[in-house]
């Protein structure tokens, strides 16, 4: 139907702020409250109550205080008039209701409570609609204290004639990334977030609609949740052919065998002989019984950070961006937290009963990503989102609806969920606002054109309603806000489907991912969508394609505005992102499995969350690449102690140690001389694996060709060549051995030097000392008489050496008269032993040796002895 125009209202000053804008944070209290109005929406037999609260904000007392209402006999015509008239600058109506009395005098912060009614026939409303409504407390003198302005839906006779519409949930359990690396946590916020009375527990609660228990009881909950272990995948398309056609090849008889003759019936079993199938379909999961039925839209990451928070020790910072830039943050240890294992219990059994969504992983931007030639991460964002919800939930997400961050997408991202799989696109109005031409709301689907891929299914957006979006974002934590909300969603919902729009239409309500709801407010819109008259809960997975002629023009095509562009994370951050990446892809070119563990802390950092949000984005990157650095520097060298060579070669231990305690790495070990031709390296083992935890020593070998310090240069390289490490390790070589070789050989060239001059300097004393013994006898026979008669005891033939054989001097050689007898001259055996020793001297040694050893002495000794004279 369409409505007349209204026009019995009245321009008056607004005495409050906007319904729709936040209110300030300044401690002021409102001076009326509306608290409830019943019922929602009033029928020709109803009758309305309002009642609430007025208080004196003054510093005077207030005299004869009345609460009254104001209303207005024509409802509103469309939905832009709702937002004019809730701002207090449209038409007012002048329509005088109900009125009481409240204090005769209300003190400075007194406060007096009020209730009002009136049959809803005597307000004389025209028709089904939405009315406006006025509550106001005046003073004694007519002045405003304050009002409040709210909306009265009207069903008339409430016949079958009220108009309807279908309302599909969209129910979000999402968070900000709250980790940099896995093991840190920004801030506490969400150990907070999943307890019973957190964001997170309550927005649960409500949309589970049943009563949860957020008690641990006696349980064991890592083992009940299966916590620290990876879920099984489920089995795939060509699995479950295999495990059949394995099945189907058994003879019925070979079956029975197994099954055990005469064994009594497996309770189980159904005609093949019992036991379980192994491709036979996983059991499905339990339907939604009560309640409205809800999608639930999650962020992979968010539910990846309640995992990981139940189920190991981590890290929580204290005051991150209070903390100067080169200092450290404050850290503090935890255990795995049993409110994030109960809340992980409870969403288990909730979600399971209904459809379950997910955004990309931690709500990376995808946009920016592809315009940024990071296609890579945008398709990881998908695919590791996945693996964190079954991992979580113990089941996937359903893949043929595709979330985009802030319902928006471009061509490229659309290409991308396309390839996906996805057929369903939850979008916002900004993808697809409603033709220009179009007065009245659009049904939420609407068609997309066929990706490049020709799809399984046709592909078709559904577009939330950014009208019910802002409404869900109204404040409803002070007194008196649930209420005006829940009138407004009421309001909101009853406009739209008295629009006359013609067909069925379906509209999706999807809020905010930061969405905080007080619980009042949360439950009251999902029992209304139930309790309205003109609301119809629908499944959004049972949602179809509407029809040709029904959607033909009424939204634009697939749009990606020029303010979307500009809001994404800029080129600039994506360049700081990148640089983390490529240490990331450093990191993971030594680990020996294909794992990629850094890959979600990336994603994290690609989050939409960090558009507004640029010091804090800063901080947590800074502290993601010094974890990824610290984790490469776990595969390191040992620095050794100084190598000492005592000889031309040797060789030197090099330990290398792999402190990852969960991951295996394959390295290269480069190991270079500062000066090769002083110290030159051999062959040695440069690649191989070290297993988690474990140290290995390669041993490599050295030769020095010059004595002194060398310094060896060590790294570490992946096996593409490229260093791991920031910085080398050093080991200093000192080279001694080529100087005690030298010492060595010089010592044993003077001990032969030695051993032969030893015998001729003997000799050549005992021949000195011999002539000094003749000397003296020759100069005692002298002194004997002057008849130079020559005594017996001139010579004594006996005594050796008294020839003068040895002197050098053949004529003197023997005494006038003395008997040279063989033998006793040493001429032939003397000569013989001196010759030896003189093969030995060289130029310059001792002549006098080399005269009494000569052949010619000799042989006159030999003349002088065959003729006995001498002559």
């Amino acid at each position: 139907m369409v409505m007349a125009m209204t026009t019995a209202l009245l321009p008056i000053p607004a005495a409050h702020s906007p319904a729709l804008a936040d209110p300030e944070d300044d401690g002021s209290v409102e001076p009326l409250v509306v608290e409830r109005i019943t019922p929602d929406a009033v029928r020709e037999d109803s009758t309305l109550r309002i009642a609430g609260e007025v208080t004196n904000t003054t510093a005077d007392s207030v005299r004869d205080v009345t609460v009254r209402v104001r209303y207005s006999r024509h409802p509103f015509t469309n939905r832009d008039e709702l937002d004019e008239f809730a701002s207090g600058d449209g038409w007012q109506p002048n329509a005088p209701g109900p009125d009481e009395e409240v204090a005769s005098a209300l003190p400075p912060e007194a406060s007096e409570e009020y209730s009002l009614s009136i049959p809803v026939e005597d307000l004389d409303l025209s028709s089904y609609g939405v009315y406006p409504l006025v509550v106001e407390a005046v003073d004694g003198d007519g002045g405003v204290i304050g009002s409040q302005y709210t909306f009265l839906p009207y069903t008339g006779s409430g016949g079958d004639d009220v108009p309807s519409v279908d309302i599909a949930w969209v129910w979000p359990l999402m968070d900000r990334p709250q980790r940099a690396d896995d093991d840190t946590f920004l801030s506490g916020e969400l150990h907070e977030s999943v307890r019973a009375e957190g964001r997170l527990g309550r927005l649960l609660s409500s949309g589970a609609q049943v009563p949860l228990d957020f008690a641990a009881g006696e349980e064991d909950l890592v083992e009940l949740l299966g916590l620290g272990e990876e879920p099984e995948e489920p089995p795939s398309e060509e699995d479950e052919a295999t495990a059949e056609e394995t099945a189907d090849s058994v003879p019925s008889e070979e079956a029975a065998e197994d099954g055990g003759e005469g064994d009594e019936e497996d309770p189980g079993a159904e005609g093949d002989g019992g036991g379980e199938d192994p491709g036979a379909e996983e059991e499905p999961r339990p339907e939604r019984t009560e309640g409205v039925p809800v999608t639930w839209a999650v962020d992979p990451g968010t539910l990846d950070d309640i995992h990981r928070m139940a189920a190991e020790d981590h890290e929580v910072l204290e005051d991150l961006l209070a903390v100067p830039a080169e200092a450290d943050p404050v850290r503090h240890g935890a255990g795995p937290d049993e409110a994030a294992q109960v809340w992980l219990r409870e969403a288990r059994a909730v979600l399971a009963r209904d459809t379950v969504v997910a955004s990309p992983y931690a709500g990376a931007d995808l946009g920016a990503l592809m315009r940024n030639d990071m296609g890579d991460d945008a398709a990881a964002s998908l695919r590791i989102g996945q693996e964190a919800v079954l991992r979580a939930l113990s089941f996937e997400a359903d893949g043929a609806f595709a979330m985009p961050p802030g319902g928006l997408m471009d061509d490229s991202v659309y290409e991308l969920y396309a390839a996906q799989g996805a057929t369903r696109f939850l979008l916002g109005e900004g993808a697809m606002p409603p033709a220009s031409w179009m007065s009245t709301t659009p049904t939420a689907q609407a068609p997309l054109a066929a990706p490049e891929e020709e799809p399984v299914e046709e592909p078709f957006a559904l577009v939330a309603d950014s009208g019910l979006t802002d409404v869900l974002s109204m404040p409803s934590w002070e007194p008196g806000e649930s209420a005006l909300a829940l009138q407004r969603f009421a309001a909101e919902t009853a406009m739209i489907a008295g629009e006359n729009a013609g067909g069925d239409r379906v509209v999706v309500a999807s809020p905010d991912p930061g969405w905080d709801p007080s619980p009042e407010f949360a439950d009251g819109v999902l029992a209304a969508s139930d309790g309205l008259p003109w609301l119809s809960p629908e499944k959004l997975d049972e949602i179809e394609p509407a029809d040709a002629d029904e959607r033909e023009d009424t939204r634009r095509n697939l749009d990606y505005p020029d303010s979307a562009s500009e809001d994404e994370l800029s080129p600039t951050y994506m360049g700081l992102v990148e640089d983390v990446n490529n240490d990331v892809r450093l990191f993971n070119s030594v680990l020996v499995d294909d794992v990629d563990p850094f890959r979600p802390a990336l994603l994290r950092l690609e989050s939409v969350y960090w558009r507004e949000e640029e010091a804090l984005a800063g901080a947590t990157r800074s502290l993601v690449l010094d974890s990824v650095q610290d984790r490469m520097g776990d595969v390191r060298v040992i620095p050794g102690e100084p190598v000492t060579l005592a000889s031309q070669t040797g060789t030197t231990g090099v330990l290398v140690a792999n402190d990852l305690e969960d991951q295996a790495v394959i390295v290269r070990l480069s190991v270079f001389s500062e000066n090769s031709e002083r110290l030159s390296i051999g062959s040695y083992t440069d690649f191989f694996e070290i297993d988690p935890g474990a140290k290995t020593t390669v041993y490599v070998p050295l030769s020095a060709r010059v004595n002194g310090r060398t310094e060896l240069t060590v790294s570490l390289h992946n096996s593409a060549g490229e260093p791991i490490s920031t910085q080398d390790t050093v080991i200093p070589v000192n080279a001694t051995g080529l100087g005690t070789q030298a010492l060595l050989i010089s010592g044993i060239g003077l001990l032969i030097l030695v051993a032969a001059l030893a015998p001729r300097a003997l000799r050549k004393w005992a021949r000195k000392q011999a002539s000094r013994s003749d000397s003296e006898a020759a100069g005692a026979a002298e002194a004997g008489g002057p008849d130079g008669a020559a005594t017996g005891t001139a010579a004594d033939p006996a005594a050796p050496g008294d020839t003068g054989g040895g002197s050098g001097d053949p004529a003197g050689s023997v005494p006038p008269g003395a008997v040279a007898t063989p033998g006793e001259t040493g001429a032939s055996g003397e000569t013989g032993e001196t010759g030896a020793s003189a093969s030995s001297t060289g130029p310059g040694e001792d002549t006098e040796a080399t005269g009494a050893g000569s052949p010619e002495a000799g042989e006159d000794a030999q003349e002088r002895d065959k003729d006995g004279s001498g002559k």
